[in-house]
């Protein structure tokens, strides 16, 4: 990862459709955007301790090729959030089918991590007709019975976010990275971390902990699907999650990034950008 980010997209607003309206608690979502509104769009989706930032490196990456599109997810930075308190996969599948259509967007390519998977796959396996191409990273697919050890993995990210955002991003990000993950890249984990809003947050904790199991849907994803694994990958382990995907996946395909833990955008853009970049020259299906 270079010590100097690529410069970031400022914020941009979007207004929520009037006929979409009563499922928020306000009219607006957010999102950072780079490339041109005359190239395919490429719509990316945070993880629940991240917000658009995450994506600077995609952003600046993929820019020329593509409309880059990082959302703020349903009370993040400043979209809205959710009326459902404990909203499901069906909840969100609908948010981002608000959102792409608040933007004129009715088909793209849709990347995702970690909740961000999650979300991407409610989304593909409801609107599958509206993904070209899926790449999961630091995928989860959820479970259809929810551990106790599970439960109070985000139980203390909920107890720590109701605390203050600078107290859920001090917590560190040891357990997301590679042990040789740089110091850069945990400060800016850290910093966007602290960029957190409590009510997102726990929304797509109620998600989280919900029975949604994408492999039992996964007949909806004929689309061409890449998922980038980091074998460090200690918040979504590859055999609780690729492993009982990939194998029923019309068209699925696996790449396992060596040294890189959870979060491949940050903590290795350009390895990130390299499979991405050769996934998208292929021709959807």
């Amino acid at each position: 990862m270079p010590h100097v980010k690529p410069f970031l997209p400022e914020t941009s607003l979007a207004r929520i459709l009037p006929a979409a309206r009563h499922r928020y608690q306000g009219d607006r979502f957010s999102f950072r955007e780079s490339g041109s509104p005359d190239q395919p769009a490429l719509v990316l989706l945070h993880g629940i301790g991240a917000h658009a930032a995450y994506y600077r490196w995609a952003l600046d990456e993929f820019s020329a090729s593509h409309r880059v599109i990082a959302w703020n997810a349903p009370g993040y930075w400043l979209t809205d959030a959710l009326a459902q308190p404990t909203p499901t996969a069906a909840d969100y599948a609908q948010a981002v089918a608000d959102f792409l259509d608040a933007l004129g967007l009715e088909r793209v390519v849709l990347g995702g991590n970690s909740f961000g998977s999650a979300v991407a796959q409610a989304f593909a396996i409801h609107y599958p007709q509206r993904v070209s191409q899926l790449v999961l990273t630091g995928t989860g697919v959820g479970q259809k019975a929810l551990t106790a050890e599970r439960r109070q993995a985000f139980e203390a990210r909920i107890a720590r976010v109701r605390q203050g955002s600078y107290q859920y991003g001090d917590a560190g990000v040891d357990a997301m990275v590679a042990a040789s993950a740089s110091p850069a890249v945990r400060e800016a984990l850290v910093e966007m971390a602290r960029g957190i809003q409590p009510e997102g947050l726990l929304q797509a904790t109620a998600f989280r902990l919900s029975d949604f199991f994408s492999p039992d849907h996964a007949q909806a994803l004929t689309m061409p699907v890449l998922m980038l694994q980091g074998s460090e990958d200690r918040v979504n382990p590859r055999k609780d999650n690729c492993d009982l995907l990939l194998p029923r996946l019309p068209n699925g395909r696996l790449e396992i990034l060596p040294e890189v833990g959870h979060l491949p955008e940050v903590e290795a853009p350009a390895v990130y950008a390299h499979w991405v970049r050769a996934f998208l020259r292929q021709a959807p299906s």
